[in-house]
C-alpha cells in the first residue's frame, strides 16, 4: 500500500440534507462492505425517486457490462464514449454498474466513514481496498467509484452532473473497468491502437509525443482505429488489443494538423480550457473496430523533418513509454501492469515512429510494416 497522503480538510460527500431529504443513514463502522451496501441503498433510493429505467449494455473484451442509470442526467455524459461497444440486453451480465448523481435525483450520499487523511495515491482510500472490495474517490472530478468483486456489482456516483469534468466523459468508468477487467487477466493500458481488421500496432508515449495525432491521422486512410488514449491489453496466448472508448482528445494547438476532424469536436466552445473531445463513432462508425492482434509497439516522436520513418527501438524503451503513464493514471495498477507490459514487449518488436511533417505518410508507413508481417 502506498504511503498515506493528506487530503483536503473539508472533503465530504454529503450534500445539504434540508434540500435533499432522501438520506442513507446506515452505520458502516469503517467496514468497506457495510459502506458499499449503504451506497448501494442510496442508489436504490435514487431509482425510486426517478421511477424510470435507463439501462444500457456493452460488450468489452467478450464480457457484457450493464449500466443502470438512476435518471437520465448522466446518460449523455457516460455513454457516447462506449457507443461502439453497445450490445443487446443480457439477463446475466458479467458486471452491473449503478450510476447516479445527487443533484438530479434528490438523494444524499452517506458521509464517507474514513478519516480525512485516508486518501492515498490516485484516489485510493486506505483500508477500503482488499481482495474483494475496491474504492476510489477522485478529489478532482468528485467521483466515487466502488466495486465488489464477489457480487460483480459496482457503484459510480458524482454530486452534480453539470460539474463532471470533460475528461470523465471521454474515458468514463475507467477505475471500475480497470478493476473488473483485471479479474479476467486483461490490462487497462494507456496507449493508442490502429491497424487493419486482422492485425495492428500499439502506439505508446507520453503527452506531446504525437500518439493521438498518429491515431487520428489514420482515420483518413485504409487503417482502422481502436484507441487514442486508453485500451485493453491481453497477452495470453497472443498479444491482442481491445477497444475501450471511441474517444479522442487533442490539444487545441494541434487541431490544425487534423482538419478532417474539426467538425467532430464536441466541445468546440470550451477549447480555451479543455482539450478537444471527439466521439469518433458518431462520425466514423465504419472506421472504429473492437480490437485486433498486436504485431508491434510503435513509439511516436515528432522530428520536424518531412519524412516519416521507422527505426528499431529496444524493449526497455517500449517499457518506459507504456508502463509509467499506465501505472500513474490508474489505481491499483502497479506490479501487475508492469508484468503485463513486460510480457507484451517480449512477444512483439518495438520501433520508433519518427513522425514527419507530411502526415499523409504516417498511415502508409504503418501499413507497410503490417504488410511485411
Amino acid at each position: 500500500m502506498a504511503a498515506r497522503q493528506s487530503g483536503p480538510c473539508s472533503v465530504t460527500m454529503a450534500i445539504d440534507q434540508a434540500s435533499h431529504p432522501y438520506t442513507s443513514v446506515l452505520e458502516t463502522d469503517g467496514n468497506p462492505v457495510a459502506f458499499f451496501e449503504a451506497v448501494h441503498q442510496t442508489f436504490q433510493q435514487a431509482k425510486q425517486v426517478m421511477g424510470e429505467d435507463f439501462d444500457r449494455f456493452y460488450c468489452i473484451g467478450g464480457h457484457t457490462m450493464q449500466l443502470r442509470f438512476a435518471g437520465p442526467a448522466l446518460v449523455p455524459r457516460i455513454t457516447p464514449a462506449l457507443q461502439h461497444l453497445a450490445t443487446a440486453p443480457d439477463a446475466s451480465p458479467a458486471l452491473t454498474v449503478c450510476i447516479w448523481d445527487s443533484v438530479s435525483t434528490l438523494t444524499q450520499m452517506p458521509p464517507p466513514p474514513w478519516a480525512q487523511d485516508a486518501y492515498v495515491g490516485r484516489g485510493e482510500v486506505y483500508g477500503y481496498n482488499d481482495g474483494r472490495m475496491h474504492t476510489n474517490f477522485n478529489l478532482a472530478s468528485y467521483v466515487l467509484s466502488m466495486l465488489d468483486t464477489s457480487s460483480a456489482l459496482a457503484m459510480y456516483w458524482t454530486r452534480d452532473p453539470n460539474q463532471l469534468p470533460y475528461y470523465e466523459s471521454g474515458a468514463p468508468l475507467r477505475e471500475i473497468l480497470n478493476w473488473w477487467l483485471g479479474e479476467y487477466e486483461y490490462q487497462f493500458c494507456h496507449a493508442g491502437a490502429v491497424g487493419t481488421d486482422k492485425k495492428g500496432v500499439l502506439l505508446a508515449g507520453r503527452g506531446g509525443s504525437g500518439k493521438s495525432t498518429t491515431a487520428l491521422t489514420c482515420l483518413n486512410s485504409e487503417l482502422v482505429y481502436a484507441s487514442d488514449d486508453y485500451c485493453l491489453l491481453a497477452t495470453d496466448p497472443c498479444p491482442y488489443v481491445y477497444s475501450l472508448y471511441n474517444t479522442a482528445k487533442v490539444d487545441a494547438d494541434n487541431i490544425h494538423r487534423i482538419p478532417h476532424l474539426k467538425s467532430a469536436i464536441s466541445n468546440a466552445d470550451r477549447l480555451d480550457a479543455e482539450k478537444a473531445l471527439l466521439f469518433l463513432h458518431q462520425h466514423f462508425p465504419d472506421r472504429i473496430v473492437k480490437g485486433f492482434p498486436i504485431r508491434a509497439v510503435l513509439l511516436p516522436r515528432v522530428t520536424g523533418r518531412r519524412e516519416t520513418v521507422l527505426t528499431p527501438a529496444s524493449p526497455a524503451a517500449g517499457l518506459m513509454a507504456l508502463a509509467p503513464s499506465t501505472i500513474f493514471q490508474l489505481s491499483g495498477a502497479d506490479q501487475k501492469a508492469f508484468r503485463a507490459i513486460s510480457r507484451l514487449l517480449k512477444q512483439v518488436p518495438c520501433y520508433n515512429l519518427e513522425l514527419g511533417t507530411d502526415l499523409e505518410q504516417v498511415p502508409d508507413v504503418i501499413l507497410g510494416l503490417l504488410r511485411e508481417d
